[in-house]
């Protein structure tokens, strides 16, 4: 069952960094947009094993937070 999940989250994910990268011409673009959905991959696959951990929103508006106070 999780085998699936772990297969579908990583299907779903390199399908999505491929439609980004053949969207995007800055090679900075591709990097920052494979490198956001790499960690939300990531925290996706961690949220199967371990439900009580944060999802990939809070921990983004957690990393993000302090730099969008600064910013403004």
């Amino acid at each position: 069952m999780k085998i699936g999940s772990i297969l579908g989250i990583l299907m779903l994910s390199a399908a999505i960094m491929y439609g980004e990268w053949k969207s995007s011409k800055e090679k900075r673009s591709r990097i920052v947009s494979a490198g956001i959905t790499a960690v939300a991959t990531v925290i996706g696959i961690i949220l199967l094993f371990q439900p009580r951990f944060p999802g990939p929103t809070q921990v983004m508006k957690l990393v993000f937070g302090s730099v969008d106070k600064l910013m403004k």
